[in-house]
């Protein structure tokens, strides 16, 4: 595919974002976690910059990223090393972070089914401390059987006869079990000032898929909505979300895309252009590679039924696997400038903080390059990329387009699992000058939907 030209006229950015539909449940919620009553206008500089201890509170995009500890990865839980995370969290901060994602391992936190690790939890609110005294807002991602590749099999769901595992997703005394560990971490850190809020499992599909879980659809959606109930139960006025890729869109399982755009607090996604083939198959620094995210976004926003709801790209990343060194600078900063042009963009969560340490075997190589930091804590291009970058959104706020035409998406169409379908297409109108919003043919003759939208031209497939 061509490099992006100039866009054109009808597409540039928007002086503001837009407010549509007024406020909702979902955004009275994130209201109170990013506007706290301890915040106030007296903590801003002279250049109108917010101080660091509210910096990404007042931010239109926010930056943060997945913490993974340089020494004992997330076996740190089990083997504590406050000096070292206490240094790679000055690291984190030092690029303008204002937030990570932790992840927790679940055998370990709660090996037993009516039993949860009190020095696990100890650990997890000594983390939250330590990331406050650095000004970071902490994700905790809590149902993690699948983390890098690795899968961590909690000893109660596990028959002792037969080998057998409960279903995490249709399973009731597993679902159960479920909703009263998310309560035990709120009783602990529920309260504290720097919990963003839960992240149910960190790609949970992943875990029932190796392991023989099936679900139907409307199974996923209720587990969905169940977690959730939960998640607002025990710790109300956070931003509680479901860590997924590109998977379940791609191949509609496991939950429906009407129910993944309408639970929780807003619609996180995890956008590999690696692990999507894409950059293999259109080049690093290609128009379809660079844009892959925007896609994403727009893509999600056409299922979205509320329309002041957010999308959190909570992971993207890159690696020398995928691409030449010298190349991942320009397509870490195409990247995060292609999302930001995107309205309705809550935030972005590289993947991740610093290599994976060399001394633990068994990951796919790619694991082991990721890092905006080696794994010795020296700062890579792509972390001053993505410092630069932070540095210069922070100065001068990036404002999102109003995409004033957009692509109709037949509603059975699974988006880019076919590429020739609909994502090639996609990628000719940006390609073309033209930044394209998404819009499910069902709504495509909804006039208000459209104009509150700022959608003022319907482009169909046959016309691409």
């Amino acid at each position: 595919m061509p490099e992006l030209p100039s866009a054109s006229a009808d597409d540039q950015p928007s002086m503001a974002r837009r407010r549509f539909l007024g406020a909702t449940a979902g955004a009275a919620a994130i209201s109170t976690l990013l506007n706290p009553a301890t915040a106030s206008a007296a903590t801003a500089t002279r250049t109108g910059v917010p101080a660091p201890a509210d910096r990404g509170r007042h931010r239109p995009v926010r930056f943060g990223v997945n913490y993974v500890p340089s020494e004992n990865w997330w076996f740190s839980w089990s083997d504590w090393k406050r000096a070292s995370i206490a240094a790679d969290l000055d690291d984190i901060a030092s690029l303008g972070m204002d937030h990570i994602r932790i992840m927790l391992l679940w055998p370990e936190l709660q090996p037993n089914a009516t039993y949860v690790r009190g020095e696990q939890l100890d650990r997890l609110e000594e983390l939250l401390d330590l990331a406050d005294d650095r000004h970071l807002d902490v994700q905790v991602t809590v149902l993690n059987g699948a983390v890098s590749g690795v899968l961590f099999v909690p000893p109660h769901l596990i028959d002792n006869g037969n080998g057998k595992i409960r279903n995490v997703l249709t399973d009731p005394v597993a679902i159960e079990r479920e909703q009263w560990v998310l309560g035990r971490i709120a009783e602990r850190i529920g309260r504290h000032r720097r919990f963003m809020g839960f992240d149910l499992s960190n790609e949970i599909h992943w875990f029932a898929i190796p392991l023989g879980m099936t679900a139907t659809q409307a199974q996923g959606d209720a587990w969905h909505t169940a977690l959730f109930d939960t998640c607002e139960k025990v710790a109300p006025g956070r931003i509680h979300v479901s860590g997924i890729d590109h998977w379940p869109w791609q191949n509609n399982a496991y939950w429906t895309r009407h129910g993944l755009a309408t639970a929780g607090t807003m619609t996180a996604n995890h956008t590999w252009a690696g692990w999507t083939q894409v950059i293999q198959r259109y080049g690093s620094l290609s128009t379809a590679s660079t844009h892959y995210s925007e896609f994403f976004i727009e893509l999600i926003k056409a299922f979205h039924t509320d329309l002041d709801r957010k999308v959190w790209i909570e992971e993207t990343g890159v690696s020398t696997v995928w691409m030449n060194a010298a190349d991942i600078p320009s397509w870490t900063e195409r990247s995060i400038r292609s999302m930001a042009d995107c309205d309705h963009l809550f935030g972005i969560t590289w993947w991740d903080s610093h290599d994976l340490n060399p001394k633990l075997s068994g990951y796919v190589d790619l694991e082991y390059d990721l890092g905006l930091f080696t794994n010795d804590r020296k700062i890579k291009p792509i972390g001053r990329t993505i410092r630069k970058v932070i540095a210069e959104f922070d100065a001068h706020p990036p404002a999102p387009r109003v995409r004033t035409t957009a692509l109709v998406l037949p509603d059975d169409m699974i988006p880019a699992a076919d590429y020739g379908g609909f994502f090639e297409p996609f990628m000719k109108l940006v390609a073309a000058g033209t930044r394209p919003a998404v819009v499910l043919r069902s709504r495509s003759t909804d006039t208000a939907y459209l104009a509150a939208r700022g959608i003022e031209r319907l482009v169909t497939l046959d016309q691409v």
